[in-house]
C-alpha cells in the first residue's frame, strides 16, 4: 500500500508539472507559431479528415498539402500522423490542439525521463524533479517553440534507453522489449532513432565484452532485429517500395551546416534553460576528474554524452562533411539535432551523482540545488514563452517573420481567427508552404523545386474543386475550349488518373509531367474530373496485417509479463 501511495504521489508531481509548463499558454490565449508548423499541421489536419469522414488513403495526402496527391505521411511516422489526427479531432481547434499536444509531450517525456533514471538506480526524490527540469529543455520545449518534431523523439528517446541501461546494470537482454522501444520511435520519428542507434553503440559493445554468453547476447540482440523489422514493416517497405520506384526530392542538404551547431545559430539549445549549461559545465569536469571512480554504466553515459557534445558543435569540422559531401551525415541538416543526447545524458549523470551523494548530512543542500534547478527552468521556459504569446497578440502579422510562406490573404485579423475557429482546414488555406519533401523529380531535375511547386500546385489550384471520394481524391474544373492544362496534383509512378471516365497513360493520351511530377494533360470543352488515387499493389495489404498481429503480439506479451509480476 505505501508503495502504491508512493508511486501514485510520482503520477502526480510529473502530470502536475506538465500542466504547470502549458497554463501560461490557456491563460494568455496566445500562439506560438515556428518555421515547421504548416508542415506538420497539413500532415495531421490530412490524417484528420480521413478519419472523420471514413476516406481512408495511407499513401497520398488527399486533405492536407494543397489536396495534391503527394506522398508525406507514408514516409514520415504514418501510425503516429494518425495518432495526432485523433488528438486534433479532439482539440476540435489549432488553439486547442497546440494546449493538448504540448500536455501529452510533457507526460510521455516527464515519465520516459523518469522511468530511465530509475533503470538507472538513481534515488525517487532526485528522479523526480530532474524529470520534470528535462521538459523545461529546448529538446522537448522545441515542439512549444518551433514546432520541430524532434521534441516527440526526444520524448521517447529516454524509454528507449531503457534496454541498453538494463544490459549494463542487469546484464539481460529482453529481445521484445528492445524491438518494441526502436521500434515506437521509428513509428515517430525516423533521425531520433538513428540517433538512438549510435547511443546503443557504446552500451551493447561493452556488454557482450564483458558478457559470460555473448554468442547467447548476440542471439539475442539478432531476435530483436528481426521482431523490429516486423513491427515497422508499414515504414521500410513503403520507403523501398517508393524510392525504388521514384527519384524523390529528399529534405535539402544544408550547406552550412556548422553555423546550425549549439555554439553557433542553434544556442538556444545551450541557454534553454540556463541550468542545463551549468550542468554540463560541471560534468565535463567531474567527468575528467572522477572518471576512474565512474560505474561503468556512468562511464558508458559519459561516452555518449562527450561524443554527442562534440558533434553538436562547431568543434566537429561540419564544413569537411559539406565539402566532401559526406552524405550519411549531410542527412541530420542541423548538428544542434545532435544536442538532444547531450541534454538526455546530462539529465542521467547529473541526477546520478546527486543521487549518489545524497545523504542525512547533505539532504537540504541537494533538495536546495534540485529545486534551484526546476524553479529557474520553469521561471526561463515560460518566460520566453509569455513573451511569444504577447508577440502574438499584439503584433498585427506574426507570421511574417516565417520564411518560405505564401499568404493567400493580407487580411491578417482572419488568418488570426483561424487558430481559434474549428474550421481546421482555414489557416492551411490563408497560409501555405513551398515545401518540396519527397516529390517525385522528373527530366533530371535537380534545383527551383520551391519555385516549382510553388507555381504549379499553391499557384494554380484556386482554379480547380478539389473533393475526395472513395478513398481517392476527384478534381474537377471547367475549360471554355480544348487544350493542354497543368493540373495542380503530383504524379508518382503508382498513381492512377482517370481524365473524364478514362485511365489515361503518357504515349496514348498525350500527357506529360513537369519536373515535380505534375502532369499536364488534354481537357475538353466544359466540365472536366480527374481521379486520383494510388495503386500500392497486392504487397501492402499483408504487410499491414503483419504489423498489426506482431504489435498485439509483442504488448500482450509485455502486459503479461508484468502482470504475473504485479500478482506475485
Amino acid at each position: 500500500m505505501k508503495s502504491f501511495q508512493k508511486h501514485l504521489l510520482v503520477v502526480g508531481c510529473l502530470i502536475s508539472f506538465s500542466i504547470l509548463l502549458v497554463l501560461p499558454q490557456c491563460f494568455s490565449g496566445g500562439i506560438i507559431l515556428g518555421p515547421d508548423f504548416l508542415f506538420h499541421y497539413n500532415r495531421f489536419y490530412d490524417t484528420a479528415m480521413q478519419i472523420k469522414n471514413g476516406n481512408f488513403q495511407y499513401f497520398i495526402s488527399t486533405y492536407g498539402f494543397q489536396q495534391s496527391g503527394r506522398i508525406v505521411n507514408a514516409l514520415y511516422g504514418p501510425i503516429f500522423a494518425y495518432l495526432q489526427g485523433i488528438l486534433l479531432l479532439l482539440s476540435r481547434t489549432w488553439y486547442n490542439y497546440q494546449i493538448f499536444s504540448r500536455l501529452v509531450l510533457n507526460i510521455i517525456a516527464s515519465f520516459s525521463m523518469y522511468y530511465l533514471m530509475r533503470t538507472a538506480r538513481i534515488k525517487i526524490r532526485v528522479a523526480v524533479p530532474m524529470a520534470c527540469f528535462y521538459l523545461t529543455t529546448f529538446s522537448i520545449q522545441d515542439w512549444t517553440f518551433r514546432q520541430g518534431f524532434t521534441s516527440w523523439g526526444a520524448a521517447v528517446i529516454p524509454f528507449a534507453l531503457i534496454p541498453a541501461f538494463k544490459y549494463i546494470t542487469d546484464h539481460k537482454i529482453n529481445s521484445i522489449q528492445l524491438a518494441l522501444c526502436v521500434s515506437l520511435l521509428l513509428q515517430i520519428h525516423v533521425l531520433s532513432t538513428i540517433l538512438l542507434v549510435i547511443t546503443y553503440i557504446p552500451f551493447f559493445t561493452y556488454g557482450l565484452l564483458k558478457s559470460s554468453t555473448p554468442k547467447k547476447d548476440i542471439f539475442k540482440i539478432c531476435i530483436a532485429i528481426f521482431i523490429f523489422l516486423l513491427l515497422t514493416m508499414n515504414i521500410w517497405t513503403v520507403l523501398l517500395a517508393v524510392s525504388h520506384s521514384n527519384n524523390l526530392v529528399l529534405p535539402f542538404i544544408n550547406k552550412q551546416m556548422y553555423s546550425y551547431s549549439v555554439t553557433e545559430i542553434g544556442c538556444y539549445w545551450l541557454f534553454t534553460s540556463l541550468p542545463l549549461t551549468a550542468i554540463i559545465v560541471f560534468l565535463l569536469y567531474l567527468s575528467i576528474k572522477k572518471w576512474h571512480s565512474h560505474t561503468p554504466l556512468a562511464k558508458i553515459c559519459s561516452i555518449n554524452f562527450f561524443v554527442f557534445s562534440i558533434l553538436s558543435t562547431s568543434i566537429f569540422p561540419w564544413y569537411l562533411i559539406i565539402k566532401y559531401k559526406i552524405r550519411p551525415l549531410e542527412i541530420f541538416q542541423f548538428p544542434f539535432r545532435f544536442f538532444v543526447i547531450v541534454t538526455i545524458f546530462a539529465c542521467v549523470l547529473f541526477a546520478y551523482f546527486l543521487s549518489n551523494h545524497l545523504s542525512k548530512s547533505n539532504n537540504n543542500k541537494i533538495y536546495s540545488i534540485l529545486l534551484l534547478i526546476v524553479l529557474v527552468g520553469l521561471f526561463q521556459t515560460t518566460t520566453f514563452a509569455n513573451k511569444k504569446y504577447e508577440y502574438w497578440t499584439t503584433s498585427s502579422s506574426p507570421l511574417k517573420n516565417l520564411g518560405m510562406l505564401v499568404f493567400n490573404s493580407e487580411n491578417d485579423k482572419k488568418i488570426h481567427d483561424s487558430l481559434y475557429s474549428t474550421d481546421l482546414n482555414s489557416i492551411l488555406k490563408l497560409v501555405q508552404k513551398k515545401t518540396p519533401d519527397y516529390l517525385p523529380s522528373y527530366h533530371n531535375n535537380t534545383k527551383k523545386n520551391y519555385a516549382l511547386y510553388s507555381r504549379y500546385i499553391i499557384s494554380a489550384n484556386s482554379h480547380f474543386i478539389k473533393r475526395v471520394r472513395s478513398n481517392s481524391l476527384v478534381v474537377t474544373w471547367y475549360a471554355k475550349k480544348r487544350k493542354t492544362i497543368s493540373v495542380p496534383i503530383i504524379k508518382y509512378r503508382n498513381t492512377k488518373l482517370i481524365l473524364n471516365g478514362q485511365k489515361i497513360t503518357g504515349k496514348k493520351h498525350k500527357y506529360h509531367l513537369i519536373k515535380i511530377g505534375t502532369p499536364v494533360v488534354r481537357q475538353k470543352k466544359g466540365k472536366n474530373k480527374l481521379v486520383v488515387s494510388y495503386n500500392a499493389g497486392n504487397w501492402f495489404l499483408p504487410v499491414m496485417y503483419i504489423v498489426i498481429i506482431t504489435w498485439f503480439s509483442c504488448l500482450t506479451y509485455i502486459w503479461w509479463k508484468l502482470f504475473r509480476k504485479l500478482k506475485k
